[in-house]
């Protein structure tokens, strides 16, 4: 992938977990949070411009700037409650011997079971 292909997913996380439309600074500071190379403004502010440019986003007048959204669903979030909803207790009983056979994965998994119920996966 791309640096600016990577770029764009990691805007896109970031806006499929937000509750609401996000400003550029908004998303700049949640892409900067873990970073030891922090992202510039201008940089995050062209990813959105690009991503609304394609249609991938919507934005909307907030202030002086715009605040961002995506224009459709976490296709992650859609694929996991489809097969869940197609396979029950088979998808959850596959998923653990997954995760039981992978040492990353299930510590990838224990950490983010250790976060609290309201804060959202990076």
């Amino acid at each position: 992938m791309t640096a600016r292909g990577a770029r764009e997913a990691a805007v896109l996380e970031v806006l499929w977990r937000a509750e609401e439309p996000m400003a550029v600074r908004e998303v700049l500071a949640e892409l900067n949070r873990d970073r030891d190379d922090p992202l510039a403004y201008t940089t995050v502010m062209t990813v959105l411009a690009r991503l609304a440019d394609k249609g991938t986003l919507t934005r909307h007048p907030r202030g002086r700037g715009y605040a961002y959204q995506p224009a459709g669903p976490d296709p992650a979030a859609i694929a996991v409650r489809s097969v869940l909803a197609e396979h029950g207790d088979a998808a959850l009983a596959h998923f653990v011997d997954q995760v039981r056979a992978d040492p990353n994965v299930r510590r990838r998994l224990q950490r983010l079971m250790q976060r609290s119920p309201e804060e959202k996966p990076s």
